[in-house]
């Protein structure tokens, strides 16, 4: 997006227009993944405080709309850590670690290296609206009412795209192994 470089060169009204653009959409993952309106509100919020007062710092960042997800994600997580400290420490919740063997973690570890590497290949093959709708059905779990609402697109028309990216993903190449038929559900 051209307001981010804008932004980085010190142009204030870009930073507004990232803001008013990005939004709604940071909004609806916040609410997507548990979070009420007003923590995901004040999280954008300081999202925004610290790209804004961190800005020298950013100029490796290349894709705008990812890294405000994970520092929202990130961000709303954190409050939600503290917010749990402040209210109680209940130890019977702690997480136990799984009692998977060295080796067994190495490979397991390895075998999602290579899966994600052959998914994000398989992805470059789509368009960029295939590529964003895929990201917010899989990765963010949102509907394709929702989907439909964020694109300005019909339900329908986001499903079949939906599918025929599928379809590509299945064809490439890199998924040609027939393994990966079982990750890329039909819809």
């Amino acid at each position: 997006m051209d307001s981010w470089q804008e932004f980085l060169q010190g142009d204030e009204n870009a930073f507004s227009k990232l803001y008013c653009f990005y939004f709604n959409e940071l909004l609806a993952y916040g609410l997507k993944i548990g979070f009420d309106e007003e923590t995901c509100k004040d999280a954008i919020q300081d999202v925004f405080y610290k790209i804004y007062t961190s800005r020298s710092q950013l100029s490796h960042i290349r894709n705008i709309e990812s890294y405000l997800l994970h520092c929202l994600k990130n961000r709303l997580f954190d409050l939600h850590n503290v917010e749990t400290k402040i209210n109680h420490i209940n130890y019977n919740e702690i997480i136990v670690e799984r009692e998977n063997s060295v080796i067994e973690s190495i490979i397991e570890k390895e075998t999602e290296l290579q899966l994600e590497g052959k998914i994000k290949q398989s992805l470059k093959t789509l368009p960029p609206k295939q590529r964003k709708i895929i990201y917010y059905h899989y990765q963010l779990n949102l509907s394709f009412d929702e989907i439909a609402a964020l694109l300005d697109m019909t339900p329908e028309a986001v499903k079949k795209s939906t599918y025929r990216a599928l379809q590509k993903m299945r064809e490439s190449q890199q998924l040609k192994n027939p393994i990966f038929t079982f990750l890329l559900p039909l819809i």
